[in-house]
């Protein structure tokens, strides 16, 4: 259920409340209640009802309260007062269906009231019904364009279900409104950097700076959209700023030390990362990132130790491996036993660490080629290690070097034909270069060793389904990868998308948007998804937003793009 700002609701009815007269009426569109024509006998009773309605709730009697107002409902239908008094009692009491009731009741005497229509969305958003509650922020900021209200409520909507490029679309408009509010070009600058626009969300935070200097956070934002465009030198004088108010920012030093590095100036990325490890917030992470830079500067044995510390043992004895290979002659050199004490499940969850904390921080070219170039001088010593192998496939695929990683891997199942591991890279190498037979197999063996792992069987089942092949087979694969994780977005949306292959097109569509709304981002494939199961319900203008939005979120989806250009209007078009 999409979360919702109790607040919103409250404030929206007291609104409704004061813009009226302080007697029965309070909103008639301009028209006090008693001047409507009515027998003298109906407006002392429609009073007297109103009254004790006000006098009951005063003293926390809320059945009677609503008792008084539902018969002053019976007696005048027209009068606005007695819904907006309901409405608050049931949202009061968490009776958010029957406060749907009542609000589209009064919507229907009074139209262009729009602090109704924003109860109205609050109340649909709390019912999980998206569009509609979407629809009645816009009729809101349709009637009262000049009011905030609206496009906060739209926005937090929009915030909650992960509709980042509509986010955009509305604080883009209220800068257009308040071109000189350095939080709007904030916040706008905050969900650019979310879907990866970064070079519109750098002039963004420029802009804040140039409005108002002291918002400290919006220097460290434009530092990380630097960071992101490769301008590394810019990155880490923005930095060196930030720092100077804030000097004990974690995560600002592992950036500053991570654009210095890749700028060459590794004595200052060094310190950077002392200052991380003399701090009380130093992880994991920033100990194997100080290894490496360690072992960049030529501090062997403090790397080897700082692995150690980052429980990178396999790391650790490469760097130790490496060192006697430059130091130590053949004949004195001790043997290197990498078999002996690594398993593949430790190697595993290594290599990802060293992927996410040293190659994703330093670059693919400063340590990724750095770690093949030890790995292929350590070949001349180490006759085969699975574990050594394992570490390399990891590497070379997250390079895109997928026919190299299959040769190593293949190695690794010539020796062990039950590795999970090498069977899970194998088919995820083969996908990438388009292999269909070869990824199924390597699939099915690994869910023959491990059946019930969420993530492989998520794998398989979406793989049949995106080539429309064994979706009797698909099905079952992904509602057992659910059974473990009902709510994980991506398998959510694997079964979504078999569902648009067996031609269903609503449950595809409930399943897609529920995906999109646990995810941790707005997701450009998700997006795609979507637009394709509502150009197959023949809905094309909702199928033309939601590619738009794919596009907007990743610019790369070529077939995207070729569906706009052959379907969207032409002055929708890309």
């Amino acid at each position: 259920m999409p979360i919702c700002n109790y607040k919103v609701i409250t404030i929206a009815l007291i609104l409704i409340t004061l813009s009226g007269c302080a007697t029965v009426s309070y909103l008639t569109g301009g028209e006090s209640y008693w001047a409507k024509p009515a027998p003298v006998s109906k407006q002392a009773k429609a009073y007297s009802l109103h009254l004790s309605g006000i006098i009951h709730k005063q003293r926390g009697d809320l059945d009677q309260a609503t008792a008084a107002w539902n018969e002053l409902i019976e007696i005048d239908e027209h009068a606005l007062a007695p819904y907006i008094h309901l409405i608050n009692i049931q949202v009061r009491q968490g009776n958010n269906a029957k406060a749907l009731t009542l609000c589209q009741q009064a919507l229907q005497y009074f139209p262009d009231r729009a602090e109704l229509w924003i109860v109205y969305g609050e109340l649909s958003h709390r019912q999980g019904a998206v569009e509609t509650a979407i629809t009645a922020f816009m009729k809101a900021i349709e009637l009262r364009p000049d009011d905030l209200t609206g496009y906060g409520a739209l926005v937090e909507l929009q915030e909650s279900t992960n509709d980042l490029v509509a986010t955009i679309d509305i604080y883009e408009h209220l800068i257009r409104r308040s071109p000189k509010s350095a939080a709007l070009y904030y916040q706008l600058g905050i969900n650019l950097a979310q879907i990866n626009d970064t070079e519109y969300a750098r002039k963004n935070f420029e802009k804040v700076l140039e409005l108002e200097p002291r918002i400290t956070r919006a220097r460290y934002f434009l530092a990380l959209t630097l960071f992101e465009s490769g301008s590394y030198e810019n990155c880490a004088a923005e930095l060196k700023r930030y720092l100077k108010d804030r000097p004990h920012d974690t995560s600002a030093l592992e950036y500053r030390a991570a654009a210095l590095a890749r700028i060459g100036r590794l004595d200052e990325a060094r310190y950077s990362l002392e200052l991380i490890m003399a701090g009380k917030e130093a992880t994991k992470k920033h100990a194997l990132q100080y290894a490496w830079i360690l072992l960049e500067t030529g501090q062997i044995e403090k790397a080897q130790q700082f692995s150690l510390e980052a429980e990178a043992y396999l790391f650790a004895d490469i760097i130790f491996a490496f060192n006697l290979l430059a130091t130590v002659p053949a004949k004195d050199r001790p043997a290197i036993p990498f078999d002996d004490t690594f398993s593949l499940d430790s190697v595993e969850m290594e290599s990802d660490m060293f992927i996410a904390s040293v190659m994703r921080a330093f670059g693919n070219e400063l340590s990724g080629r750095k770690t093949l170039a030890i790995l292929s001088v350590l070949d001349k010593v180490v006759v085969f290690s699975p574990a050594l192998s394992l570490f390399r496939a990891h590497i070379l695929i997250h390079l895109g070097q997928y026919e190299e990683a299959i040769a190593v891997l293949n190695l690794i199942l010539k020796n062990d034909s039950t590795s999970k591991y090498a069977h899970y890279h194998s088919a995820i190498a083969y996908e990438k270069l388009g292999n269909l037979s070869q990824t199924e197999y390597h699939l099915r063996a690994y869910l023959d060793i491990e059946p019930n792992d969420p993530n492989v069987l998520n794998f398989l089942g979406y793989f049949y389904a995106d080539h429309a092949i064994h979706l009797n087979d698909a099905k079952k694969l992904l509602n057992r990868a659910l059974e473990q994780e009902p709510d994980n977005p991506f398998f959510l949306d694997s079964l979504g998308w078999l569902y648009f292959r067996q031609g269903k097109a609503k449950k595809a569509i409930k399943l897609i948007r529920r995906a999109i709304y646990n995810m941790e981002s707005d997701d450009a494939l998700l997006r795609g998804h979507l637009g394709d199961v509502y150009f197959f319900q023949g809905n094309i203008t909702h199928a033309i937003s939601e590619w738009q939005r794919a596009v907007r979120l990743d610019p790369s989806l070529e077939d995207v793009r070729t569906k706009l250009n052959e379907h969207a209007p032409a002055g929708k078009k890309e």
